[in-house]
């Protein structure tokens, strides 16, 4: 029998969705490759690299390299782009990180231009503000459609489409396992949305507010789509002790998504012996 045709959803998290790296680990240790990829928010970045040919050790490596620590991080940003290219400032109270130009520095240059060029399907969920509307971006740049994705309120401007103005894809749908369902014999959901980071002894700033909100609101919609139609595998990884602003803490993050890499093989093991 041919490889089983296995749907992933990656979903978004901030820098939770770095534990999304060491789920695409077990594909290359199982000799297996998604036949359909659909990402959000930072699921859409990872999964871009993944669907346009890079193994998840090569992301991780990226990963390891731009996140070692914030000095070297600013060095490369600056050895590639003008502040005021990575910078929108709207009004004096508007500052904002370019989306298109974040994601343009985050992924390799080897990678196509195009979504449609990618070697695995990719289905890039974001979110049309003016419409209140989900989109599924299947075409076009790669870059625009992934800073649609990761466009946070307040903190990452997203690029428009039409004069419509595009948010962060979890907004609407925050682990789009619904998108990678059709003729699939598995489909495999990674949710990264986590609960709020405890902190103690002081006052969480305005950005750990922001984005913390986004977590709870991606955190309840995906509870209820899941509750509505479930997939066959659904990976919450314990990422309590990580902030969405904890980039920087990149190998922590994936030491502690091992139990959950380890049970996604135990699972993916398993269905595909029942279907063989």
């Amino acid at each position: 029998m041919s490889d089983p045709k296995i749907g992933l959803a990656l979903g978004g998290g901030s820098a939770r969705g770095l534990a999304h790296i060491p789920m695409l680990e077990v594909f290359d240790e199982l000799g297996l490759k998604p036949t359909v990829i659909a990402g959000c928010s930072i699921g859409s970045l990872i999964g871009a690299g993944y669907a346009g040919g890079l193994s998840a050790k090569e992301i991780r490596e990226r990963a390891e390299t731009l996140l070692a620590n914030r000095i070297d991080a600013m060095r490369y940003v600056l050895g590639r782009a003008k502040l005021t290219d990575l910078l929108a400032m709207n009004s004096f109270t508007s500052l904002h990180v370019q989306g298109e130009t974040l994601v343009g520095l985050v992924l390799p240059d080897t990678l196509p231009k195009t979504i449609e060029e990618l070697p695995i399907p990719f289905k890039v969920i974001a979110t049309d503000y003016d419409a209140m509307e989900e989109r599924v971006l299947t075409t076009g740049s790669l870059v625009k459609a992934v800073a649609a994705s990761i466009a946070i309120p307040g903190v990452i401007l997203g690029p428009q489409y039409e004069g419509h103005t595009y948010v962060d894809g979890g907004v609407t749908n925050p682990v789009p396992f619904d998108h990678v369902r059709d003729g699939m014999d598995i489909v495999v959901a990674v949710d990264v949305t986590g609960t709020p980071k405890p902190v103690e002894g002081r006052s969480r700033s305005n950005t750990e507010l922001a984005i913390g909100s986004l977590m709870i609101m991606f955190h309840q919609v995906a509870s209820l789509r899941r509750a509505a139609s479930p997939p066959d595998i659904y990976l919450s990884p314990a990422l309590q002790a990580f902030s969405g602003g904890d980039f920087f803490r990149a190998k922590e993050l994936f030491e502690s998504a091992q139990v959950t890499k380890d049970q996604l093989k135990r699972e993916l093991e398993k269905r595909i012996n029942l279907i063989t």
